[in-house]
């Protein structure tokens, strides 16, 4: 009896590794194939839908009191975006605007941004990707003003 007992858990803890690494290494792989695109086939493409976001990096920033414009790359995706990170505004407001991301071939990708009033956390807006492993890429921001110039950031 005692010898049955011993071989059913010896059996059980061979099991429960056995489904502790196969678990690791499902969960690993899903990680590493979280992004949905790759290359070529990200352009145009939102990077928080496409998991791209998930290891990008800030290049290049420009900072305002009220907003800080970045450009992003994803060394998964070979991709670059424009963000934008509006800072609480309290009582104020902060103009609605159009965002872009300009690759040195001219290349763009863009997005208006609402108006954002009466936040007390940080508001993001991005813009569609844009495929440049090679390419050198600067964020713009222009608000809605009529008599406004746009930012930039630095080319990264």
């Amino acid at each position: 009896m005692a010898v049955a007992l011993r071989k059913s858990r010896i059996l059980l803890v061979a099991l429960l590794l056995l489904f502790g690494v196969a678990g690791t290494m499902m969960a690993t792989a899903g990680k590493a194939s979280a992004a949905t695109c790759y290359g070529d086939y990200c352009s145009g493409v939102d990077p928080d839908a496409s998991g791209c976001s998930a290891d990008a990096i800030t290049t290049t920033v420009y900072n305002d009191p009220h907003a800080v414009l970045q450009v992003r790359w994803s060394p998964s995706c070979k991709t670059n975006w424009a963000r934008l990170v509006v800072f609480p505004t309290g009582i104020a407001c902060f103009r609605e605007g159009l965002l872009k991301a300009i690759q040195d071939t001219g290349y763009t990708q863009s997005t208006y941004t609402s108006a954002v009033c009466g936040t007390y956390s940080d508001t993001s807006f991005w813009t569609p990707m844009i495929y440049s492993p090679v390419h050198l890429v600067r964020g713009s921001f222009q608000d809605g003003s009529a008599f406004s110039t746009p930012v930039y950031t630095p080319w990264s």
